[in-house]
């Protein structure tokens, strides 16, 4: 089997759709020869939505890296109870049974694609400067060059040691190229130094073009470069930001990981969600909060899968379904705090289903008579910034953030005087709130190398943080 990241073959993915709303149809239609996809810009920007297209496929984070597979190594679903249940050996850290590691595979095959796919606009972007109007070279490389750095930094979190745990082991390669070679493995640490340096060149690169509007249903604020439309669905300059504010954390630099977390929240360009939004027009995914969400074409059929059935009613085939049980201290009224105050929280009273006694998380339904709030999955919100904030912060400026975050999703206030321990475990439970079906809290767990996943019947152990390689792959570079 030929490994994703050796592929030479570019595939480019035209996505034929009106105007504006190219960002919200992603449904690639006709392939193209390189040297005529490359010949325009607009051959380039169809590139660009191709790889956009690839990350939002079910073997990424359009399903396994943001509501399914990884929330479930979270233990976010009550799947790990039920053996029959189709994600049953993930939850209970089978890497090696046959269905897990077709998952894994995908998973780096994809992204290895998804990166070469990236590797060749960039190979061919600065030949043909000359074909942009201004400004969008700069916006189309610093995006390419941004979106490798975050795609390499969320393999290295999947398949490398955490850098807390041991930042010499070799972990992944870090491809640039399009070629046949091996690439060699590098560290934990020097893939990271790697992320670091390339977010920095693209966040250089994306300087040019701040602005990110969220209202992007109003014609009115439509420009006519398309490339500057919809930018929460682009790598813009914030998404690079916010991502180097996750790698430095990662890498134990808080001052420049607090840096970057506080550029983005005083940025001014995101605002939080209001209950009214979520009510007048289903924005379930918190739009106004996404510095970088993703457009998934036909996102109902998998969600419908997992969350509901078609008309809301209990999804019978309870072996595909990601819930959980009511009642009783479930996993849903802990994460929550129910008993003690957590029902006026948004994020509960909004965006779960109760149906009988089973939970259904609805973050994901389909239901807006308007479609452009439809088919989002978000990678990067506000909240985490406030909490990279929180937890690079003394005890007492930390509280501050994460009040911050609380007051408007509809809780009362921490209490003064916590110490940072006490700090800590608030930030943990705010990642379950917060992220629940988006796959950041298999990563904070991982990043602080904890000794206990909540839920989980067994201690964590290196095996469990670590996915293994593909076994093709091991077997080229061998």
């Amino acid at each position: 089997m030929k490994k994703a990241h050796f592929f030479i073959i570019f595939l480019g993915i035209i996505l034929i759709a009106p105007g504006c709303n190219k960002w919200l149809d992603t449904r690639p239609q006709t392939l193209v020869a390189p040297d005529k996809l490359f010949s325009t810009e607009s051959g380039f920007e169809d590139a660009m939505y191709g790889v956009y297209t690839i990350m939002g496929s079910s073997s990424l984070y359009g399903d396994q890296l943001s509501m399914s597979f990884l929330d479930v190594l979270a233990q976010q679903y009550s799947c790990q109870s039920i053996p029959a249940h189709q994600f049953y050996q993930a939850a209970v850290y089978n890497y090696q049974d046959a269905v897990v590691k077709t998952r894994i595979d995908n998973i780096w095959d994809s992204m290895y694609y998804a990166i070469t796919n990236v590797n060749n606009i960039l190979q061919r972007i600065d030949a043909n400067k000359d074909l942009f109007q201004p400004g969008n070279y700069e916006l189309m490389k610093g995006e390419a060059i941004g979106l490798r750095a975050f795609m390499h930094f969320d393999l290295l979190r999947l398949f490398g040691a955490s850098y807390v745990s041991d930042p010499s082991r070799p972990a992944i390669p870090y491809v640039k190229t399009v070629s046949g070679n091996v690439t060699p493995l590098l560290t934990v640490s020097q893939v990271l130094d790697s992320v670091i340096s390339e977010l920095t060149l693209a966040d250089s690169l994306l300087a040019g073009y701040k602005t990110v509007n969220y209202n992007y249903y109003d014609a009115s604020n439509q420009s006519q470069n398309d490339w500057l439309n919809h930018r929460q669905n682009h790598f813009n300059y914030w998404a690079a930001e916010a991502t180097l504010a996750r790698a430095c954390l990662y890498k134990g630099d808080k001052t420049h990981a607090l840096l970057h977390a506080n550029n983005v929240i005083y940025s001014g360009m995101f605002d939080f969600q209001t209950p009214d939004r979520i009510t007048n027009y289903e924005d379930r995914t918190f739009i106004p909060e996404q510095v970088f969400a993703l457009s998934k074409f036909n996102l109902r059929a998998q969600v419908d899968q997992y969350f509901k059935s078609t008309g809301g009613t209990v999804n019978l085939n309870v072996n595909q379904q990601l819930t959980n049980t009511y009642g009783n201290g479930g996993v849903v009224d802990q994460i929550y705090e129910i008993s003690s105050g957590g029902v006026s929280d948004i994020r509960y009273a909004r965006l779960w289903d109760l149906s009988g006694t089973v939970y259904f998380c609805s973050k994901f339904w389909q239901i807006s008579g308007n479609l452009i709030y439809n088919n989002l999955v978000p990678l990067i919100r506000l909240p985490e910034m406030y909490y990279i904030a929180a937890e690079c912060s003394d005890p007492s400026t930390a509280i501050g953030y994460l009040n911050t975050v609380r007051h408007q999703r509809g809780l009362s206030d921490l209490s003064d005087g916590m110490d940072q321990a006490g700090v800590q475990y608030e930030i943990l439970k705010e990642y379950q709130k917060e992220f629940y079906a988006e796959g950041q809290l298999f990563y904070y767990y991982k990043r602080i190398n904890s000794s206990q996943i909540r839920f989980a019947a067994v201690a964590t152990s290196d095996k469990m943080y670590v996915l293994p390689l593909p076994d093709a792959e091991l077997q080229y570079r061998n």
